[in-house]
């Protein structure tokens, strides 16, 4: 009797429920446990950890060179064999003698065999569009397209351990998922875990760059999250900055030479194409820095699948259907449906403005030279795919289901089966 009013005392205190919560908890614990123990040996199964790094000249290893994955479906396989990569010896003969290389875009298709999709976003290219095509597809296409949260503070120049925790993310990602995200190219065979074989597919999206440039200038000073960050940003600094920079018009801006469109000379950069295509080096930030195109040309020739441009729609998706089926087939018939029509303008600036000056173009264009050569390049090499593919566009369409087509789910535990039998 006096053991059980003790224990009815001590039940009722604070220490009793603390240790009593933690305790209901250890189920939970010891389940998350065991499920990472088994994935870990799923991804170990049958095999040694065995990476057969090559040792590359200094030369290489500082513009980034990296060893192409052999052909793969299964993220985990092994090999000790050379890379399945018909074009690994082109590369490097490309990469070691980088500058005086003549580039020519082709209409090879470098797709890797891979069940990952990287859209490495450059601003004001019709993005928010993209991404509500690929999370429309999703679910008719049966994978799962994750957006990065930029509510919160991100980087497009990522640390070497952040580029790092990004391809071990894609690898703990078992389901055929594609991810968008404002950053840099990375080199994920460089960062990848020494028993993975695959990386994501890349594809992003162009612009002319002038239009582009004026698109961004204007679309800061009406996106209201943006506006009260930059205004309070600058306010801060010095007050009354910040309302002058508001009211800042275009032209103004580039014929006194402001610094927010003056673009001279290896001043930093982190909204131009060549940036986003160079990759996580400081010099691809430099603006009007020639290595930095050279090496933005070479990351499009052989590391992207497809590089859109805004400028010619439709040809992009016909190139995006075929090239990349596993994410994007439909995506033409999608595009044009009725129901998809408010996503085909989505982030479009609502202000109407009078024409840009041909002398302000000017200025502009001929502070871009690089980024135009860029977009000729890109340009070339879109349309020498779409001309690959012409036959085949000529053949009847395989249609995908009707978003008012009702389909059989998976349910969770039905995926997290097929995800640990993967």
């Amino acid at each position: 009797m006096h053991f059980t009013l003790k224990w009815r005392r001590w039940r009722n205190t604070d220490n009793a429920n603390t240790i009593v919560g933690i305790i209901r908890y250890i189920p939970y614990v010891a389940c998350v446990i065991s499920l990472k123990i088994y994935v870990m040996m799923l991804l170990v199964h049958k095999r040694d950890y065995a990476p057969d790094y090559a040792d590359y000249d200094d030369y290489a290893a500082r513009l980034g060179s990296e060893r192409q994955p052999a052909s793969r479906i299964d993220p985990t396989t092994t090999t000790t064999t050379e890379p399945e990569d018909p074009f690994w010896d082109e590369k490097q003969r490309v990469l070691s003698r980088l500058n005086d290389t003549a580039l020519q875009p082709s209409a090879f298709n470098r797709t890797p065999d891979t069940i990952w999709l990287f859209y490495n976003r450059i601003p004001r290219t019709a993005g928010q569009t993209m991404v509500s095509l690929l999370k429309s597809l999703a679910g008719d296409l049966d994978y799962q397209h994750q957006e990065h949260v930029y509510r919160t503070p991100w980087q497009r120049l990522m640390s070497e351990e952040e580029q790092k925790n990004l391809a071990t993310w894609f690898e703990y990602n078992f389901w055929p998922k594609s991810y968008d995200r404002f950053s840099l190219f990375i080199n994920f065979t460089e960062h990848r875990s020494p028993y993975v074989k695959l990386r994501p597919a890349y594809m992003t999206l162009a612009r002319d760059p002038v239009d582009k440039f004026i698109s961004y200038f204007r679309f800061k000073r009406v996106d209201s999250d943006r506006v009260k960050s930059e205004m309070s940003a600058r306010e801060r600094q010095q007050p009354g900055t910040g309302r002058k920079w508001y009211w800042k018009k275009l032209e103004d801006c580039v014929l006194k030479e402001d610094p927010e469109c003056a673009f001279r000379e290896g001043s930093e950069d982190f909204i131009s194409a060549i940036p986003f295509l160079c990759g996580q080096h400081d010099y691809c930030l430099k603006h009007g820095n020639s290595w930095a195109l050279q090496k933005a040309k070479f990351n499009a020739e052989y590391e992207y699948s497809v590089i859109g441009l805004v400028e010619h729609w439709n040809t992009t998706l016909a190139v995006l259907e075929h090239f990349l089926p596993s994410f994007f087939q439909g995506v033409q018939q999608r595009y044009w449906e009725a129901g998809f029509k408010d996503q085909r303008t989505v982030n479009k600036n609502p202000k109407k403005y009078k024409p840009v000056s041909e002398t302000v173009l000017k200025i502009l264009k001929d502070k871009m030279a690089l980024e135009y050569e860029l977009y000729e390049f890109l340009k070339q090499r879109l349309h020498q795919q779409f001309d690959s593919i012409a036959d085949l566009l000529k053949l009847p369409t395989t249609k995908i289901h009707s978003r008012s087509t009702e389909k059989a789910a998976l349910s969770s535990w039905d995926r997290m089966d097929i995800e640990l039998r993967h």
